[in-house]
């Protein structure tokens, strides 16, 4: 894959993660679209420096806070209140929460791979198609409660689905 695909790969994925942390830290909208781009132009010229070991995310943050940082340095009046361990803070809880939900995500895949296919097709009508209850059973030819309560059961399922793979990520089982 080409530099600018792969770069692209990348940006695409994690760019509204970015500018809501952008967003976290710098109030005012128009600054943080300056700083946005600001970290897009770096991100793009720094990214033969990215360690594709580590996440796109975590690096593009970590660009971005030593940007905001950089900015509130050089203008006393640019509109960041946080101080730079509170900026750290931050940046540290977005890594955590990153690793917590790619974690979550890789086994939501993996417990979707394996229900039955009436499962599978039914949370596609709900979830990829954005179809109400009673759309859904209009087209099933079953009643709404119907509906509830399968939906509830296949919830229900992926969710200890989901508990039982983290826990056996863990160690824990």
């Amino acid at each position: 894959m080409e530099k600018g695909e792969e770069f692209l790969k990348f940006f695409v994925r994690y760019e509204s993660e970015i500018k809501a942390f952008i967003g976290s830290l710098v109030l005012d909208c128009h600054v943080r679209d300056d700083v946005f781009q600001d970290v897009a132009l770096t991100l793009w010229l720094q990214f033969e420096r990215y360690d594709a070991t580590r996440s796109f995310g975590a690096w593009a943050r970590g660009i971005a806070a030593h940007k905001i940082l950089q900015q509130r340095d050089q203008n006393s009046r640019f509109p960041v209140v946080f101080s730079p361990e509170t900026i750290q803070a931050v940046v540290d809880a977005y890594d955590r929460t990153e690793n917590s939900a790619s974690r979550k995500l890789d086994a939501l895949r993996e417990c979707l791979k394996r229900l039955s296919d009436p499962h599978k097709q039914l949370l596609a009508l709900r979830y990829d198609r954005g179809l109400r209850s009673d759309e859904i059973a209009r087209q099933k030819q079953t009643t709404v409660d119907a509906i509830h309560q399968a939906l509830s059961r296949v919830r229900a399922r992926l969710e200890e689905c989901i508990r039982q793979r983290l826990a056996l990520a863990e160690g824990g089982i």
